[in-house]
């Protein structure tokens, strides 16, 4: 009776939280195939998109994040900084969608290919594999091979509970809710610990299913997280590697990319540097590079954090000396660089 239970009170919070939007979900739900190809024409700020309350069983429940489809992704796509071989692949998966697309429209009776969605994206914080993958299901929306394109972002701590069966309920939500879209697991090796109890395991193995079911085709599953403990994950389990055909590998950023990240990111503010202030923060960014611990480095987010350092600096120097020219107000100089942190090497122990 626990379980009736359970999702007695998971079914009074969906009402509560999507208030309003019974019946659009009741009619998504029951009428996916006649619906599809309407939503994939409407505006994309009428997509239907649920919230992101998971609930585990009556005591416990969790919030994922839920990214809305994009509606320029190809625009986006091409501002990434780098990234040139995610593109390529990017270009290839949209462009057999399309074809698939358009060869059931011209031959209905003939098989078609399987086009699987279901990627691995491997790399370090910072390398940008949430922006990735909002592009991925935008670009796989337009294409039509996914009726949303949204992102519903999950972890291990979202589908470990505190009774038996959580793993499962966790997991039928997510997808429910990732449904027509992309379900991003990060650090997904983490569910697939060493120990033989660990509740993550169970995870693994529903996701075997899923992954199984040819009939699953409008939703991406996609595993992220660094290269070596991913790699390590799929080697060990063979059956779930062979679900995951696409591989995309995000490379920390060069230094002269991270110089183009800053630009961009100043704009963002409308700031300028003075060109001895950018001399000296490319510099410092030079050497922060040189010493960095690559399993520490944080790319794009190291820039952010260091520009945030810098602001602050900033606009501390700007109300002590009022300038009198508004300008200088948006203005950076050498002043304001302040020293690189850089986050040193742990210590190995053992020979």
């Amino acid at each position: 009776m626990l379980s009736e239970f359970i999702f007695s009170e998971y079914e009074k919070g969906i009402a509560n939280t999507d208030s309003g939007n019974d019946s659009e979900a009741d009619e998504e739900e029951t009428n996916v195939e006649e619906s599809s190809e309407i939503e994939a024409d409407d505006d994309i700020n009428n997509v239907y998109i649920p919230d992101g309350m998971i609930y585990l069983n009556k005591d416990v429940q969790v919030e994922v994040e839920v990214l809305r489809p994009i509606a320029n992704p190809r625009e986006e796509l091409d501002k990434l900084v780098g990234c040139d071989n995610i593109k390529h692949r990017m270009d290839e998966l949209v462009a057999l969608a399309s074809y698939n697309k358009t060869m059931h429209e011209l031959f209905p009776d003939s098989r078609q290919h399987e086009v699987s969605l279901h990627s691995i994206f491997f790399g370090k914080p910072g390398t940008g594999k949430t922006t990735v993958c909002k592009i991925f299901g935008s670009l796989m929306r337009q294409a039509g091979a996914l009726t949303k394109g949204h992102v519903v972002m999950c972890d291990r701590g979202t589908f470990i509970g505190t009774l038996w069966g959580d793993e499962e309920r966790a997991l039928q939500q997510v997808l429910d809710k990732a449904y027509g879209g992309v379900l991003m697991i990060d650090e997904a090796y983490l569910l697939n610990s060493q120990h033989p109890h660990d509740p993550g395991k169970a995870v693994i193995q529903l996701l075997m299913k899923v992954l199984a079911d040819e009939k699953q085709r409008n939703i991406a599953i996609v595993l992220c997280g660094y290269k070596e403990p991913m790699m390590k994950m799929l080697d060990l389990n063979q059956g779930l590697a062979s679900r995951f055909p696409n591989r995309f590998e995000f490379k920390d950023f060069t230094v002269e990319e991270l110089m183009e990240i800053t630009r961009r990111r100043l704009k963002d503010y409308d700031y300028t540097f003075t060109d001895q202030a950018w001399e000296k923060y490319g510099s410092l960014l030079s050497q922060a590079y040189a010493v960095r611990d690559p399993q520490t480095w944080g790319n794009a987010r190291f820039v952010a954090n260091q520009l945030e350092r810098i602001y602050i600096k900033h606009a501390a120097r700007c109300v002590q000396q009022q300038p009198a020219d508004k300008l200088l107000w948006r203005t950076i100089t050498p002043d304001d660089i302040v020293p690189i942190e850089v986050p040193l090497a742990k210590a190995r122990i053992g020979f």
